[in-house]
């Protein structure tokens, strides 16, 4: 027999060792196919990053080559000339407007400023459509030499008090598209005519297509759904695209696009977000070096990316997998052959392998009824597939009668619909936890209840662990220290008013003016008891102060209000290192915070203060001026409002001395708190 034990032993020490170097070996593989994953993600960050530089680098070219054509030609004497008040000369004028509009019409053809139609292969005296050209403007608009293709700007749609060269968006053609516009300021020559403070301006319109739209596209790039488009940075999510979209939607219409947004907002950096058509794209975005403030953005759909990514770790795991599964076939082979050769004397037959199954579950039903916690294993509609001698006890049925029943007929309908629904959500994966009342025999116990999944359930095995621990000794012996917490704070707060005979009682009305106060602004319990408890503690600093202090009916020197200030604070001190449910000590630490800051110890305001802290500092006040003392009546009810109001916003916090007032004039609390205002005779 102990043989047999032993070899039961080494089996299973063995086979446990097989499943934990298969369990490590997997999670290396997982982890290993997650680091290739990262590294992959790393290397689509490369490529956006590479075509971004690249695409912002033509783009910011091409705008800086046609900005200095037109600079360029601001600088030309000739047009300075004439910029310069030439025109105002009538006899000089024509002649030199023609030469002008010569000069521009080349400038045009040569630097770019020139559409190329139909109607230039004609050579045919055809009117030439308003979409590329150069144009002299003076500072109100009005045009001074226009080229034939140059489309007609209004005084507001270009930058006419720019200070210096500029690259604007222009009105729309006619088909949507936007027009960009080059300027550059023509300052008229010393000794000409007109004034040499004078500026105009040589302005150059094209359309953003054609060869700028070529700048946006990469050579050489594979990919399927990776778009460049340029846009202006809007508010929060919205961007005004000014190419084309693959998506489709109108150039020049602001539109939400919170990838575009992201990559405005932090050009360089690297994000995944919904693109203007809601696909989730990795996005990143680049500044240009021209002087416009477009942002480049280049996307490329993130399921193409993320599925190379996913297909390359699944094949990586898959992969490794096979190659653990061939070491561990391997393990087991060898374990196997050990196994065999170890049993091969004493387990020569099936029955043998039989009768030792039989014991060992034998075994484990003996394990399981020598412990103290009730334990069964549950198919999906509670039918009981295993259950321990302990589950028999609390339900009173032996456990063969238990076996094959469903285990809600053994309970009430209360108890059994919590459990029905406890094996719900195990069914979503889910553990459930519950705390359960049961009559045993003539008492009635509690039990702390967990339904647990069980893992590789089927149709036909149990698929939730039931665990039911009795922890009645533990309920009982928590509530008794409970009762006994709270009749030691209640000892002591009787002993601490017991010093002041004048404000007897004043703890107490305070912790129940307190409670009332969060109650009202529904507070759950565990918050509203410590509140409670720092209204019972709020005198636990007096403690330090002489009796005669407490009782002296004149008025208090500087250094008696000094002491009686600091014991206040010294009552938080003494609770700071109890194991209190809530914030007890920092309730009563902040009790003198103002929630406009001019409190103490430290100058909280507002929402900073602790909550209880401020339903505290009411309450007190509210106690203080409504309770009648030896020397004279309470304040009355409505003169304590008045005060209250009248420092709400500044001692207090508004909220709280709303909620005060609701319970005074709504629910009775005028008739609740009345005996506060009732004088205390010295030894009552």
């Amino acid at each position: 027999m102990a043989g047999k034990k032993n070899s039961s032993k080494s089996i299973l020490m063995a086979g446990a060792g097989i499943l934990a170097v298969a369990a490590l070996g997997f999670f290396a593989i997982l982890k290993f196919a997650e680091s290739e994953a990262e590294q992959n993600m790393a290397r689509w960050q490369d490529r956006l990053n590479l075509v971004a530089d690249s695409r912002a680098t033509e783009v910011s070219a091409w705008l800086n080559r046609y900005l200095a054509s037109v600079e360029e030609l601001a600088s030309d004497a000739t047009i300075q000339l004439y910029a310069g008040g030439m025109d105002d000369i009538p006899e000089a004028a024509e002649g030199q407007r023609g030469y002008v509009f010569a000069l521009l019409s080349a400038a045009a053809e040569r630097e770019g400023f020139h559409e190329k139609t139909a109607i230039d292969q004609l050579a045919a005296n055809i009117k030439r459509p308003q979409r590329a050209g150069l144009a002299i403007l003076r500072s109100d608009g009005s045009a001074m030499v226009t080229t034939s293709g140059m489309p007609i700007l209004r005084p507001s749609e270009w930058p006419s008090d720019a200070r210096g060269p500029f690259i604007a968006v222009g009105p729309q053609l006619e088909d949507k598209t936007p027009l960009v516009l080059f300027g550059a300021p023509v300052v008229a020559s010393e000794g000409m005519a007109g004034d040499a403070s004078t500026i105009n301006w040589v302005v150059g319109a094209r359309p953003l297509d054609g060869d700028f739209l070529n700048t946006l596209k990469q050579p050489g790039a594979a990919s399927k759904t990776a778009e460049t488009y340029i846009v202006l940075r809007g508010q929060d999510d919205l961007v005004t695209p000014l190419t084309p979209l693959a998506e489709g939607g109108r150039v020049g219409e602001a539109r939400r696009d919170a990838a575009a947004a992201f990559a405005a907002t932090a050009p360089g950096a690297f994000g995944i977000h919904a693109n203007y058509a809601g696909t989730e794209v990795l996005v990143t975005g680049r500044e240009l070096s021209a002087p416009v403030p477009w942002v480049l953005v280049r996307t490329i759909s993130g399921q193409e990316a993320l599925s190379e990514i996913n297909e390359r770790r699944n094949s990586l795991i898959i992969t490794l997998s096979l190659a653990a599964l061939f070491v561990l076939a391997g393990l087991v082979l060898v374990w196997r052959h050990g196994v065999s050769m170890r049993l091969q004397a004493s387990y020569r037959e099936q029955a043998a392998l039989s009768r030792q199954n039989e014991d060992l579950s034998r075994f484990l039903q003996s394990v399981s009824d020598s412990q103290p916690t009730a334990i069964a294993a549950l198919d999906d509609d509670l039918t009981v597939r295993f259950a321990n001698k302990k589950l028999g006890e609390v339900i009173d049925l032996p456990v063969a009668d238990l076996t094959n029943r469903r285990l809600d007929t053994a309970f009430k309908n209360d108890t059994a619909d919590k459990l029905r629904g406890a094996l719900r959500a195990v069914g979503k994966g889910q553990s459930s936890e519950m705390q359960l009342k049961l009559p045993v025999g003539e008492a009635e116990r509690i039990f702390q209840t967990q339904l647990l999944p069980l893992e590789g359930a089927s149709k036909d095995k149990a698929n939730a662990l039931l665990v039911m621990q009795d922890i009645s000794s533990l309920v009982r012996a928590k509530e008794q220290s409970e009762t006994l917490f709270k009749q030691l704070v209640s000892t002591l707060t009787q002993i601490i008013d017991a010093r002041d005979p004048w404000s007897k009682h004043h703890s107490v009305r305070v912790a129940d003016v307190a409670s009332a106060i969060a109650a009202e602004m529904g507070w759950d319990a565990d918050t509203l008891e410590s509140v409670r408890i720092a209204g019972q503690l709020v005198n636990l600093g007096k403690i330090f102060v002489p009796t005669e202090i407490l009782t002296k009916q004149s008025g208090l020197t500087d250094d008696e209000i000094a002491l009686v200030r600091e014991s206040m604070q010294k009552g938080s001190t003494l609770v700071a290192g109890l194991d209190f449910k809530g914030p007890v000590a920092a309730i009563l630490g902040e009790m003198r915070e103002n929630w406009d800051g001019t409190g103490e110890p430290n100058g909280k305001k507002g929402e900073d203060i602790e909550p209880g802290a401020r339903v505290l500092s009411v309450a007190n006040a509210f106690v203080g001026m409504v309770s009648a003392r030896a020397h004279r009546e309470g304040l009355g009810f409505d003169k304590a409002l008045d005060i209250l109001n009248g420092d709400a916003g500044k001692r207090y916090e508004r909220r709280t001395v709303a909620a005060l007032q609701n319970i005074l004039e709504n629910k009775d609390g005028r008739s609740r708190w009345q005996s506060y205002t009732q004088v205390v005779k010295e030894g009552s």
